[in-house]
């Protein structure tokens, strides 16, 4: 599968009461159907017309994005996305969390290690205690959401299309034409930070699931938890279950990509505008009423906001509840 991951918003908070929702949405294309969709998605940008360079979400009417929509959907594409209501943030709690999240880097970090390993381990929490907060959480949602793909798509693929499990391909919207620091700086961290996440939620599998193709290459199961890693909350001392090999899972396909010369990219967000635009009333509804036939539910539901304050409180989101539950209501079991 390729997975293509644009974000939407700029992850400040904003001057009361206007609200600013910030997301990282994430396309997964099946790869069987990716030459067929970019030849369909071309003569559609064609019928447009105007310039086509490059086409952004943002510009784009409620047929226009209607129209793309259903195109994804006819192609078997998935959507997934993590988002944050920038106005019920507390700056407080982020630099906490921010702060907290650098010292984890040299937590076990002692003079016993390589003074190599020190002085480049050193630099990496010196680069996430300097990244500007918006960059900081757009990188805790991006850890958020590929974990998010990882889970819920191979259960996905595994009652539809079992060979798109042999390989996962992330496909990243740089924002240079070289990698940044912070991207560079999220890239080393990211599957460290997603391993703790899968010691606090160990991957499930279902059991009609063809997990064939996922197991030649990312997956042990029934097998014992590894010695050398904390033993997950949720699984019993003698319980077995799904161990995931996340690097390469993670970085076996992985690269930032310029959007301009990517058409999954364009997509990318072309979808993750079309779901904060609805969310925030930017967008009719003709524009995004088949957006939740792409999106996929585990849990009760496919739409949630992750909150940085000392509170947790959702005040205010109120006002999107008639666009999630639009979305919601189009939208699919995982595997369905």
């Amino acid at each position: 599968m390729l997975i293509f991951i644009d974000e939407s918003g700029n992850f400040t908070i904003p001057a009361s009461p206007k609200r600013n929702l910030s997301c990282v949405g994430a396309l997964v294309v099946p790869e069987t159907v990716h030459n067929d969709l970019v030849c369909d998605f071309l003569k559609l940008r064609t019928s447009w017309g105007g310039s086509q360079r490059e086409v952004k979400g943002n510009t784009l009417n409620e047929e226009e994005t209607a129209e793309t929509i259903s195109l994804l959907v006819e192609r078997g594409c998935l959507f997934f996305v993590c988002a944050t209501e920038m106005s019920l943030n507390a700056a407080s709690t982020i630099a906490n969390f921010q702060r907290t999240q650098a010292e984890y880097i040299t937590a076990n970090v002692s003079d016993a290690h390589h003074p190599l390993l020190r002085r480049q381990v050193v630099r990496l929490r010196r680069t996430y205690e300097k990244m500007p907060a918006q960059l900081f959480l757009q990188s805790v949602l991006l850890t958020d959401l590929i974990f998010k793909v990882i889970h819920q798509a191979s259960i996905h693929f595994a009652m539809q299309k079992a060979p798109e499990l042999g390989a996962f391909r992330w496909v990243i919207d740089g924002k240079d034409k070289k990698k940044t620091a912070y991207e560079a700086a999220w890239e080393l961290m990211a599957g460290g930070l997603l391993q703790t996440k899968v010691i606090e939620t160990p991957g499930i599998a279902v059991e009609e699931g063809d997990y064939t193709f996922f197991r030649r290459s990312f997956m042990n199961a029934d097998a014992k938890w590894p010695n050398y890693l904390p033993k997950p909350r949720s699984r019993g001392p003698f319980e077995r279950g799904m161990i995931w090999n996340l690097k390469k899972v993670l970085y076996e396909s992985f690269s930032f990509v310029d959007s301009q010369s990517c058409y999954g990219l364009q997509l990318v967000d072309i979808v993750t505008n079309t779901f904060r635009r609805a969310l925030m009333g930017r967008l009719k509804q003709r524009g995004y009423e088949r957006l939740g036939e792409l999106m996929r539910r585990l849990g009760p539901r496919p739409v949630e906001l992750h909150l940085f304050n000392s509170n947790g409180s959702q005040r205010g989101f109120s006002e999107y509840n008639s666009a999630v539950a639009l979305i919601e209501t189009r939208s699919k079991l995982v595997g369905a």
